[in-house]
């Protein structure tokens, strides 16, 4: 039997827009903190900054999943892209804080509302019987857009202006819309509609395991994301973007052979193993002082981190109905935002009492944890299907 591709045009010119939302919105993160002191800010309101956006981006998701049951998807994921270019445009005629602050949780709205369009969008767009090796390609688009966007958006800004940088966010969101209307959506029959209960649909009751199982595994990549420019700092290592290139690369290359492996023997072996590279990683990047084993470290992180977080996306909407994956996505998009925040919170406050050494390896212990979680749940899986 013929395989179904996955690489349809829809696909395509989605993931391409979805690639270019990401860059054009991840580039501004590290600039935002520094433009808000800028304008006589204080610490306090330049740690809203992330606060109030993640605060938009969980509170709005639960309802673009309902939407998404029986709405149609692309005409959503249009109007949010459109939000997120005028809200970018505005952001240098604002010098009163409060005012940008309260833009930034509108920018986390519009964020909430099109990462789950555009996720439910490439889940509708994806063979069922390939789901996993095509989600796999599709968070490309996003881990890649994510890790290329900070260094772009430093370069620019300190190369121009803090104008050149919003007018370069806003030219590749507009690209983006471009590309959007190009894909073809599909829009779900939901016969069975139930009405919405917002505290249980910000975890969709039928992901809630997959969902602590990302709230748990995002752990790691805050610890990274919060500490490893500081800790490279340190151990004076003048080369540690080589961890964000390499693992950018690792998880790409091996997105399609982890993707396959899925399909075919389901989530559990894939994430057990992956796990155990994502302890691996930040057990050697704990005593890394060079560049051979920053580089060992990166590659661990990629093949482990890497690849349990697409795997519990799809887990996550291969639970649910056709019907429900926005709920899916909203849930799994939203744990993400809360493992994020909640890591930099906790590791922030450790990181007054232990080394950054010390909280690398105690952070490896989430993968330990995941591992053991899935392996669980495939020992009552068993035990159900006989």
């Amino acid at each position: 039997m013929k395989k179904q591709p996955i690489f349809t045009s829809s696909f395509l010119f989605l993931f391409i827009s979805n690639f270019f939302i990401f860059i054009g919105f991840e580039m501004l993160l590290p600039i935002l903190p520094a433009y808000l002191l800028s304008i006589n800010a204080n610490p306090m309101q330049v740690g809203l900054v992330t606060t109030v956006f993640t605060l938009g981006a969980i509170t709005i998701r639960p309802f673009v999943g309902y939407y998404l049951m029986d709405h149609k998807r692309k005409k959503l994921a249009i109007v949010a892209s459109i939000a997120l270019l005028i809200i970018t445009m505005l952001y240098p005629l604002l010098n009163t804080i409060w005012i940008f602050l309260l833009l930034r949780l509108f920018h986390g709205t519009a964020w909430g509302v099109s990462t789950t369009a555009n996720s439910t969008m490439a889940v509708d767009s994806i063979p069922k019987a390939r789901l996993g090796e095509g989600m796999g390609y599709f968070s490309v688009s996003t881990t890649v857009g994510a890790i290329v966007a900070p260094s772009l958006g430093i370069l620019i800004y300190s190369t121009f202006s803090f104008h050149t940088l919003i007018w370069s966010s806003a030219f590749l969101s507009l690209f983006a819309i471009i590309m959007l209307s190009f894909v073809h959506a599909t829009t779900p029959i939901q016969n069975d509609k139930q009405p919405l209960r917002f505290m249980e649909a910000i975890f969709e009751k039928e992901v809630r395991f997959q969902a602590v199982l990302t709230v748990v595994t995002t752990l790691g990549f805050g610890a990274i994301i919060t500490f490893l420019v500081l800790f490279g700092e340190q151990k004076g290592l003048k080369d540690i973007f080589l961890f964000f290139l390499i693992n950018a690369i690792v998880s790409t290359l091996i997105r399609p052979f982890t993707g396959k492996w899925f399909d075919k023997h389901g989530p559990w072996s894939i994430i057990i193993v992956s796990a155990i590279f994502g302890f691996l990683s930040l057990i050697v990047l704990s005593y890394t002082t060079n560049n051979f084993t920053l580089i060992i470290a990166a590659i661990l992180f990629g093949a482990g981190y890497g690849t349990v977080m697409p795997c519990l996306q799809t887990w996550a909407v291969q639970k649910v109905s056709e019907a429900k994956s926005g709920a899916a996505n909203a849930t799994f998009l939203s744990s993400f935002d809360v493992g994020v925040g909640m890591s930099a919170f906790i590791l922030g406050i450790l990181a007054e009492w232990i080394s950054i050494e010390m909280i690398f390896r105690l952070v490896s212990l989430s993968f330990l944890l995941v591992a053991l979680l899935v392996y669980r749940d495939y020992i009552l899986n068993n035990k159900t299907n006989h």
